[in-house]
């Protein structure tokens, strides 16, 4: 065995596979952080890519002469098959923490606004946007993760996965890019309540007043 690394067609299939995964791990791990309250990390994710990545360096430091094994026999696809495994359970678990973290950062977004702000600034919110939210972690994600069979290699169901996190991240765009909206909004009807309440006091006051001369001089 020489020095040159050189995969077989199955082995080079296989690195493919792991690389899409891989890729789209490392892209949903980085967005996952952006929008994390701490900008905090999921270490499940990682730990999946460490030990997908020391299975690929197996493979690798057998393919160039560097590590000795007892049977040479299929020993790089299996590590191939184990790194795989790793990588397609780190874009599972990352879709999953993703949904989590759009879910709690809408609710967060949106607790301090008041109905009639959301309503007024948001239109579609009630009608469009949280019931579409709610029927996609309640049903939608529900649905794929009882359906992950990383086994069975149920690519379809990790794309389809990969498109609802994806409308998930525009309906939390929609809700970013309505807040200087929304914060006007409250702020309009902070100021409309406080005018309200000043003339329900000049209002009390002054029927005070009143009562208290028609009963001096009465």
């Amino acid at each position: 065995m020489g020095n040159d690394l050189v995969f077989r067609d199955d082995e080079a299939a296989k690195f493919r596979e792991i690389t899409g995964y891989y890729e789209l791990s490392k892209e949903l791990l980085i967005f996952g952080e952006q929008v994390h309250p701490q900008n905090k990390s999921f270490t499940q994710t990682i730990n999946e890519l460490r030990n997908c990545l020391d299975h690929i360096m197996r493979a690798t430091a057998f393919k160039l002469g560097l590590r000795k094994v007892e049977s040479e026999e299929g020993y790089v696809l299996k590590n191939l098959d184990k790194a795989y495994g790793h990588v397609y359970r780190a874009a599972y678990d990352t879709l999953d923490w993703v949904s989590i973290i759009l879910r709690e950062r809408i609710r967060d977004e949106l607790q301090d606004f008041s109905l009639e702000t959301i309503q007024a600034a948001l239109p579609d919110y009630f009608t469009l946007i949280k019931p579409r939210i709610e029927h996609l972690l309640s049903n939608e994600v529900t649905k794929l993760r009882n359906e992950k069979d990383v086994a069975a290699k149920s690519e379809q169901n990790l794309i389809s996965y990969t498109k609802v996190i994806a409308e998930l991240k525009d309906l939390w765009q929609k809700v970013i890019n309505a807040l200087p909206a929304l914060a006007e909004a409250e702020n309009r009807l902070k100021r409309s309540e406080r005018r309200q309440l000043i003339r329900n006091i000049g209002v009390g006051v002054g029927v005070a007043i009143i009562a208290f001369l028609l009963g001096r001089f009465i």
